[in-house]
C-alpha cells in the first residue's frame, strides 16, 4: 500500500517465504467452515481483515457441497488522506499427481479475471486431474469510488533449488513489481513444468484508491473440478469446470456466507456453555474432510482419510451421523441403503464398504472373527432415520435388511442366554478383545431388539415384532443377572463364569440410544442411575483429559490395551448424553469439557480431532478427522428433554426432528 508518499508491502501471514516481510501479528475469530483473520502492523495504518469459508448450510445440500473456497477481505482507510491498496493473491498448480505437464493460464470472460492451473496429458485414471482456478471479480464499488485495477502473472517456478522444499528456497516472483508498484507485469503466459520438481506458481493482483474514512471490499474464489474420480463427484452435475464454480460462488457470496453463519448464531443463541456451542459447531469441520459424495448420488464418509481410509465404517458412523439424518437425510439414507445391498448372505452386515472406495466391503480391521456390534448398530441407525425423518419408504426399503440382520445376530448367541456371545477382538474397540457376553456389545443388542420391534410393527410384520420381544425379554434378564456387580454393569462375564470386572464407560451405550431414539428402559432405573454414578466416578476421574475407557473398581486404569487405558471422545460424549438422561448432567457436562478442551487448548486440533486421547497425558492418538466425535451432537439431544432453550434450539435447526417437549417439572435450566 502507499498513502501521503510512503510504501509498504508486507505477506499477510507470519510463516515467511523467501526474503518477503511478513505481517506482525493475526487474529483469529473462527467457527466452522468460517475464519475471519485481521491483520495487526504498525507499519500499516490500513484496516484489513478477510473471511475465509466454504459454504456449509443445514439443510441444503447442493449449496453445501460447493468446490469452492471464498476469501472476502475487508480493506478500511483509517486515515484523514487517500491511499492506494493492493491485494496479492498467489496460486500453486497442484493438479494432477505428478508434477511434468502442468501449466497455468489467464482468462478473462463473464466479469472475472483468473489463473487457470491445469495439466497436459493427464491420466483418466488419476483423481487429482482436472483444473484449478484463482479468480476475482471485476466489480464497480459503488459509492462514487473509482474501479478497481486487475493485474496478473500466468506462472513462474516456485522451487528455486530441488529436494530442498524450505520456506528460504521459494521463489515469490510476483513480490518485486507487487511491493513497489501494487501491480503484475500482466503475463498471460508462462514456463510449464517438464521437470518433476517444477512447481509452477501465478498471481492475481487487485489495486484500488481508498478515500479518506472508506470502506471496500476484495474477494477471491479458489474453485477446483476433478472429474477423474473413480465414482464421480456431485458438483459436476451442477458446474461445467472450476471457472464455472467460481464465478456462481464470487455472485452468491454474500448470501452464502449469511446462510452458513446463520446456523451459528442459533447454537450461539441457546445459552449453551461456550465450550459446548463450541464443540457442536466445529466438530462438523470432519464432514467436509471426509466425505464423498458421488456423482450417481451415493454418499459415504472416511473414518480416517489418511491413516484409515475405510468408507462409512458402520460402528464409527453410528456416533458420528446423528446431524446428517437432521439436515441431509438423503445423503444420510444413501448410506444405510449401502450397507443394505452390501449385507452377506447369511444377513451379517459389513465394517465399511470399502477402503478409498465403495463397492467393495470388508468385515472389519481385524481377521477372522465377525464383529458383534455392527448388525445392530445398522438396525438403530435404520430405525433412527425412519422416525427422525417420517418416511416410509424408506422404512419399507430398509426393514428386510433389518430382519435379516437381526437373524443373524441371533445366532451369536452360543449359550442360549439371549445375549450375543463376544468372542475376541470382535468389536468397535478393534484392539480390546472381549470374551462371553459383554455389557458394551449387550447393551446395544438389547437396545437393537426394541428398535427392530419397533420397526416390524410398523412395517405389519407382527410375527417378528414378537420374536424381537421375547429375546429381549430373555437378554434384559440374563443382561442384569451376568453383569450386575452391585454398583455397575461389568465388561464381560465368559461361558465359564469368570468375570472381566472392569467398568466401562461405554457398559451402558445401548441404554443412551435407547433414549436417544425414545424406545424405553432396557435396565432398572435405579441400576442405571447407579451405573452412571459409578462410571462418573471411576472413569471420569482417572484422567484430567476425559472418561477412560475401562478402570476397576479400585481406581486402577486397565492398562490390558491400548484402547482400554485411554479415552475415545466420542464415547465420552455418549456418557455424557446418558448422564443428563439419568439425572446427573451437570457432573457428566464437565467430564465432556475436559474432552473439548484438549482439543480446542491443550492440544489445538479443534478441525482435525482424533479419535483417542492419551489418558496419561492428553497427547492426541490415533486417526484424525475421525467422525466418532460428531457424537457430541447427543448431548444437547439429552438437555433438551430438560431445557426449554436447547430444545428451542434443535427445533430452529431440524424442524422435522420429533423431540418431546420438555418435562413439565424439569423446565428449569440445567445448562450454567
Amino acid at each position: 500500500m502507499s498513502w501521503q508518499g510512503r510504501r509498504a508491502a508486507k505477506l499477510l501471514q507470519q510463516a515467511p517465504v523467501a526474503d518477503c516481510p511478513v505481517i506482525q501479528s493475526i487474529t483469529m475469530d473462527a467457527d466452522f467452515p468460517v475464519a475471519r483473520l485481521t491483520f495487526h502492523d504498525p507499519a500499516l495504518p490500513l484496516q484489513a481483515s478477510v473471511v475465509h469459508f466454504s459454504p456449509f448450510i443445514p439443510g441444503d445440500a447442493k449449496q453445501s457441497a460447493f468446490p469452492v473456497v471464498l476469501s472476502i477481505f475487508e480493506l478500511v482507510n483509517p486515515t484523514p488522506e487517500p491511499m492506494t491498496v493492493a491485494l496479492l493473491a498467489c496460486g500453486l498448480n497442484a493438479v494432477g499427481s505428478w508434477n511434468v505437464g502442468r501449466f497455468n493460464r489467464v482468462l478473462r470472460r463473464e466479469g472475472l479475471v483468473g489463473l487457470q492451473c491445469g495439466r497436459r496429458h493427464a491420466d483418466a485414471r488419476d483423481a487429482r486431474a482436472g483444473e484449478l482456478v484463482l479468480a476475482t471479480e471485476v466489480a464497480d464499488a459503488g459509492r462514487g469510488l473509482p474501479p478497481a485495477e486487475i493485474t496478473y502473472w500466468a506462472s513462474w517456478m516456485y522451487a528455486r533449488h530441488p529436494f530442498r522444499a524450505n520456506w528460504q528456497d521459494r521463489h515469490l516472483a510476483a513480490w518485486e513489481p507487487f511491493a513497489s508498484e501494487g501491480r503484475l507485469p500482466n503475463r498471460a503466459d508462462g514456463p510449464e513444468a517438464t521437470g518433476e520438481l517444477d512447481e509452477p506458481m501465478g498471481a492475481v493482483a487487485v489495486r484500488c484508491v481508498l478515500p479518506p474514512g472508506e470502506r471496500r471490499e476484495v474477494a477471491f474464489a479458489y474453485a477446483w473440478f476433478m472429474p477423474n474420480h473413480v465414482h464421480g463427484h456431485r458438483y459436476q452435475q451442477r458446474f461445467s469446470g472450476a471457472w464455472d464454480a467460481a464465478r456462481v460462488a464470487l455472485r452468491q457470496r454474500r448470501p452464502l456466507l449469511a446462510r452458513t453463519q446463520a446456523w451459528h448464531r442459533v447454537i450461539r443463541d441457546a445459552g449453551l456453555p461456550g465450550w459446548l456451542s463450541d464443540g457442536l459447531i466445529n466438530s462438523l469441520a470432519v464432514y467436509t474432510a471426509t466425505s464423498c459424495w458421488t456423482r450417481d448420488g451415493r454418499f459415504a464418509m472416511f473414518e480416517n482419510p489418511v491413516k484409515w481410509p475405510l468408507m462409512d465404517s458402520l460402528d464409527v458412523r453410528y456416533y458420528g451421523s446423528l446431524p446428517l439424518t437432521w439436515w441431509f437425510p438423503r445423503l444420510e439414507q444413501s448410506t444405510l441403503l449401502q450397507f443394505a445391498r452390501a449385507q452377506r448372505a447369511d444377513g451379517r452386515i459389513p465394517h465399511d464398504l470399502g477402503r478409498a472406495q465403495l463397492e467393495c466391503p470388508s468385515d472389519g480391521t481385524t481377521a477372522g472373527l465377525p464383529w458383534k456390534d455392527l448388525a445392530t448398530k445398522f438396525t438403530l441407525m435404520a430405525y433412527r432415520d425412519a422416525l427422525w425423518t417420517g418416511d416410509r419408504a424408506f422404512l419399507r426399503r430398509i426393514y428386510p435388511a433389518v430382519k435379516r440382520a437381526m437373524q443373524w445376530q441371533f445366532t451369536t448367541d452360543r449359550d442360549g442366554d439371549g445375549l450375543p456371545e463376544n468372542e475376541g477382538y470382535d468389536s468397535t474397540f478393534d484392539l480390546w478383545a472381549f470374551y462371553g457376553a459383554s455389557s458394551y456389545t449387550s447393551s446395544i443388542f438389547l437396545a437393537a431388539l426394541q428398535a427392530a420391534a419397533a420397526m416390524a410393527r410398523l412395517a405389519g410384520d407382527q410375527a417378528f415384532a414378537r420374536v424381537c420381544q421375547r429375546w429381549f425379554r430373555r437378554g434384559a434378564a440374563s443382561f442384569e443377572a451376568r453383569l450386575w456387580t452391585g454398583s455397575y454393569y461389568a465388561g464381560s462375564r465368559r461361558q465359564d463364569g469368570s468375570m472381566y470386572d472392569a467398568c466401562l464407560a461405554g457398559q451402558l451405550n445401548g441404554q443412551w440410544y435407547a433414549h436417544l431414539l425414545g424406545l424405553g428402559r432396557l435396565v432398572p432405573a435405579a441400576h442405571a442411575r447407579r451405573a452412571v454414578e459409578t462410571m462418573l466416578a471411576l472413569n471420569g476421574t482417572a484422567s484430567r483429559y476425559g472418561a477412560v475407557n475401562a478402570v476397576f473398581p479400585d481406581g486402577r486404569v486397565d492398562t490390558s490395551s491400548y484402547h482400554a487405558q485411554n479415552i475415545w471422545a466420542g464415547e465420552t460424549y455418549a456418557l455424557t448424553a446418558l448422564a443428563i438422561y439419568e439425572g446427573c448432567g451437570e457432573e457428566a457436562l464437565g467430564v465432556s469439557q475436559r474432552v473439548w478442551e484438549t482439543f480446542a487448548s491443550h492440544t489445538k486440533h479443534v478441525w482435525s480431532q482424533p479419535d483417542v486421547i492419551v489418558a496419561e497425558d492428553g497427547r492426541l492418538g490415533d486417526g484424525e478427522f475421525y467422525i466418532r466425535n460428531v457424537g457430541i451432537w447427543a448431548i444437547p439431544v439429552a438437555l433438551a428433554q430438560v431445557d426449554q432453550r436447547v430444545w428451542r434450539m434443535l427445533k430452529t435447526l431440524a424442524p422435522q426432528l420429533p423431540l418431546p417437549p420438555p418435562r413439565s417439572v424439569r423446565t428449569r435450566r440445567v445448562v450454567v
